[in-house]
Formats: structure tokens, C-alpha cells, sequence
């Protein structure tokens, strides 16, 4: 019985880290795709990741090959890219919804059901910086005028600190990124108590 709880907790904080991971929910077979449109996903994963660390990134790979990626800010967040438009997993999803809808032509219920089962799964918020904060080193700063002139955030996260301006990212949730963390903590505090 005390096993079959390991089991549990321990496939439950698998599946937690392979939420983090590399690879969306919703895949198409890769082969699927050809060379050239996977180099542009993987060059736009790229992009979203840096513009999501802002700009600040530890790990940053893309393999259109496989379309394995990894994201890591410099502060060691890794960001859930899948909530995000131009990842892998967005244009992923958005591949899977235009096959679908290829394969259902004339067929409204068909179409129908490609937008509900796939097209509603797909990201929907705009890469935007996001926002980390460290209980110990946390700062705010906005004295001098920030040497900013475009309308994006600019974040360093060395520090944990951010500079605002009059015009300023879209919000985010950070809380959503380090939550799963916190849940893959607990279920192996979970199982070490069972032990």
C-alpha cells in the first residue's frame, strides 16, 4: 500500500516537471511539418523567449529537428512559453487546428470541433516580459528618468529589479510560473513523509 503512494506522488511530480518541460499537450508529428517551418518556429521560440526573460536568458535552445526547446530566464525561471502566441507550442496547436480544418472541408461540424477541441487549447497572450520578484533582493526603481524610449518594459533580472516608464508591458502572472514549482515541492515532501 505505502508503495503504491510512492508510486503515486512520485508519477504526480513526474508529470509536474514534464509539464515544464520541452513539449506541449497538444504535438504533431514533427515529420509532419517540413524543415523550413519548423527553422521558423524555432527561430520565433527563440524570440518569445528572450522577449518573455526580458532579455535576460540562462538557457535558450530550439531544435527543429525534434522541436525540443528549452527556455530559462537568467534568474532561473523558466516561463510556461505554451501560454504564450509565437512558441512552439502555439504554432504547434495552430499547425494541428489548420490541419484539422483541412481535413474537414465542407464539414462545419467538423470545423466546429477543430476549433473547440484544438483551436480553443491554443496560447493566447502576447509575448510580454514577465515579471520575477525575489523576497530578498527585490527592488523597484524609478528616480531617474529610464534611459527607455520605445513602449516595452525592460526587466533586469540580475537583481530582481525593474524599471517602469510612462508606457509599460501588459501584465503577467508570475505567480502561475513559480505555483507549479511549489506543487512539484509539496508532492515530494508529500512522498519523503510517506517514507
Amino acid at each position: 500500500m505505502r508503495q503504491n503512494i510512492i508510486f503515486v506522488a512520485l508519477s504526480a511530480l513526474t508529470a509536474a516537471v514534464a509539464a515544464q518541460s520541452s513539449n506541449s499537450n497538444l504535438t504533431v508529428p514533427v515529420d509532419s511539418v517540413n524543415p523550413t517551418l519548423r527553422n521558423q518556429w524555432c527561430v520565433a521560440q527563440y524570440n518569445t523567449c528572450k522577449i518573455l526573460c526580458g532579455m535576460s536568458v540562462s538557457k535558450n535552445d530550439c531544435d527543429p529537428t525534434t522541436l525540443e526547446w528549452e527556455c530559462t530566464c537568467s534568474s532561473g525561471v523558466s516561463p510556461a512559453v505554451e501560454d504564450y502566441e509565437q512558441t512552439v507550442p502555439f504554432l504547434m496547436c495552430e499547425f494541428a487546428f489548420d490541419t484539422c480544418i483541412a481535413n474537414h472541408p465542407n464539414d462545419s461540424q467538423g470545423q466546429d470541433k477543430c476549433e473547440t477541441d484544438i483551436r480553443d487549447k491554443c496560447a493566447t497572450k502576447p509575448p510580454a516580459a514577465i515579471k520575477v520578484s525575489s523576497s530578498s533582493a527585490a527592488a523597484t526603481t524609478s528616480a531617474a528618468k529610464p534611459t527607455q524610449t520605445k513602449d516595452t518594459a525592460v526587466e533586469t533580472s540580475a537583481a530582481a529589479a525593474s524599471s517602469t516608464s510612462e508606457s509599460f508591458a501588459a501584465p503577467t502572472n508570475a505567480a502561475a510560473f513559480l505555483g507549479n514549482g511549489v506543487a512539484a515541492a509539496a508532492a515530494g515532501v508529500f512522498a519523503a513523509a510517506l517514507l
